[in-house]
């Protein structure tokens, strides 16, 4: 994990926030932000996860928000309310960004390490669990990234079946790979480390290969 945010991917305007939130209710910053604000710095990203364990917790926090900038000194506006999932728009230091509030009833598989900065992030376990759950459940560019560098990094997407598993009972290495195949690799998103989509295609097509017939232990 690096030492401080990569601020060409996390604003300090948004690290106020985040920070503002968790002073008001427990949860973690995830997602892209986390992954490459904290721990790769291969990428920027455009919006941020905050993952609340309680749902209450996560409603009322969705109440603070207007509470919550102003103390940032930001301005947030609500784009989407389904319940379970809360888009905003947050405003500041001439930039904008989307802000998600999520009720994540699934328990950390790990705790997360000690804040940084202030801000209490999710387990890079948890983060490579999740970025495998993503090539189930949408299809964009960035996710295939992201498992592109966490592969370089060394943590090859296919000896993480096992954690990915205890995120989602689905997963199943034949039904990645049948994805994996027609899974797009432009555009991409904008990169802090150099990447080609023929680089990510070629890494793409020998992931499904190793996934096909495997299984996860």
């Amino acid at each position: 994990m690096r030492k401080t945010f990569d601020r060409r991917v996390v604003a300090d305007f948004v690290l106020d926030f985040v920070r503002a939130c968790q002073r008001r209710v427990p949860c973690h910053l995830g997602g892209g932000a986390a992954l490459a604000g904290a721990y790769l710095g291969h990428r920027t990203t455009g919006d941020i996860d905050l993952f609340v364990h309680d749902a209450e917790e996560m409603r009322a926090l969705v109440g603070l928000l207007p509470g919550v900038a102003a103390e940032a000194g930001v301005e947030v506006t609500l784009l989407r309310d389904v319940g379970h999932l809360v888009r905003a728009q947050l405003e500041g230091a001439g930039s904008s960004i989307e802000v998600d509030v999520v009720h994540e009833p699934i328990a950390d598989l790990a705790a997360p390490p000690p804040p940084l900065e202030g801000i209490v992030i999710e387990s890079l376990t948890d983060l490579r669990a999740s970025k495998l759950t993503c090539i189930l459940s949408r299809s964009e560019p960035r996710d295939l990234v992201d498992l592109y560098f966490l592969d370089k990094a060394g943590f090859p997407p296919e000896h993480d079946l096992g954690i990915a598993l205890r995120k989602d009972a689905g997963i199943d290495p034949g039904v990645l790979a049948w994805l994996l195949a027609q899974f797009p690799t432009r555009p991409l998103p904008v990169m802090l480390e150099p990447l080609t989509s023929e680089q990510l295609e070629t890494f793409r097509e020998a992931l499904a290969e190793k996934l096909r017939g495997g299984s996860v232990e």
